[in-house]
């Protein structure tokens, strides 16, 4: 038994997890998709990607994402016939050990709901219950795309140059700081595989978002208004442009995630065409009380 720890993605790894997740998926009838993307960690040379092989066979992966020091998201999976035999507290005592050298503050353990060994192992660790958010899919059926006649806002595709206005948005909307969300929309524009939106109100950037272009799907993460334009209708405005966008591109399964208890979050999406699929729970620990 060996475990391979990786801060870059290299194509034999990829293809790995990915055959390790679709036996997972089949096996505990999972709905989400698979994310090993670490183009926006905080820091591109933390190590994020945990592989463990038995006979030169990749039996258990794990992987963090890490945008920010105060917290990773872990995820894990491991081959039915290979669980119970202590792999998955291999690798994560080995993640944990990464986290504490760049001083990463909490570990946010990612179950879907559905999977019972998952959350057996999880509250195994003294991980608490800290939120669940809702997967959910667009539905093309709902024709929510023609019930807006004429848009107030305009679509646009941001470059480089608009970062710092970018910025300046989602630290109104999320409340942090406008160099740390610099540094993570900076991150986006220098990954391959996501994308930065904009609705424009006159020539102001009054919203934003991004899109993860997956596997088998787009996810549309980090949507929001300015707060001086919000509750005009300018959010739904925004989704249905992304939406639309990516339909005209060939895009057509499209997913979003929201925390269960943000209900205008979720009452938006779902008047936007989308429906749940899945829940995933999170449950935090803090890094500095892990004994592994």
């Amino acid at each position: 038994m060996y475990i391979k720890s990786l801060n870059r993605l290299d194509p034999i790894s990829e293809k790995e997890m990915k055959e390790v997740y679709s036996r997972c998926k089949e096996y505990d009838n999972l709905k989400g998709n698979l994310y090993l993307d670490g183009s926006v960690n905080f820091d591109q040379e933390i190590k994020y990607l945990y592989l463990l092989y038995e006979e030169n066979k990749l039996v258990s992966f794990l992987f963090m994402f890490i945008p920010t020091r105060e917290e990773a998201e872990i995820s894990a999976y491991t081959l039915p016939e290979y669980r119970r035999k202590g792999y998955f507290k291999r690798l994560l005592s080995e993640a944990v050990e990464e986290l504490k050298r760049y001083d990463v503050k909490d570990v946010l353990f990612v179950c879907e709901n559905q999977s019972l060994s998952g959350k057996e192992c999880i509250n195994s660790l003294g991980a608490d219950y800290d939120f669940t958010e809702y997967y959910m899919k667009f539905d093309k059926t709902t024709n929510v795309l023609d019930k807006i006649n004429e848009f107030k806002t305009k679509f646009y595709l941001p470059d480089r140059s608009d970062i710092k206005r970018l910025a300046y948005v989602s630290a109104k909307v999320f409340e942090e700081s406008p160099e740390e969300e610099e540094e993570f929309i900076t991150n986006c524009f220098n990954s391959t595989n996501r994308k930065n939106y904009a609705t424009v109100l006159g020539d102001q950037i009054i919203g934003i978002g991004s899109g993860y272009f997956g596997y088998e799907e787009v996810a549309i993460y980090g949507l929001g208004i300015l707060p001086e334009f919000q509750g005009k209708g300018y959010g739904r405005e925004l989704i249905i442009h992304i939406v639309n966008h990516l339909l005209e591109n060939g895009h057509e399964n499209i997913t979003i995630e929201v925390e269960s208890n943000n209900k205008p979050a979720f009452n938006l999406y779902k008047s936007s065409g989308f429906i749940i699929e899945t829940a995933f729970d999170y449950y935090r620990k803090a890094v500095n009380t892990f004994n592994l």
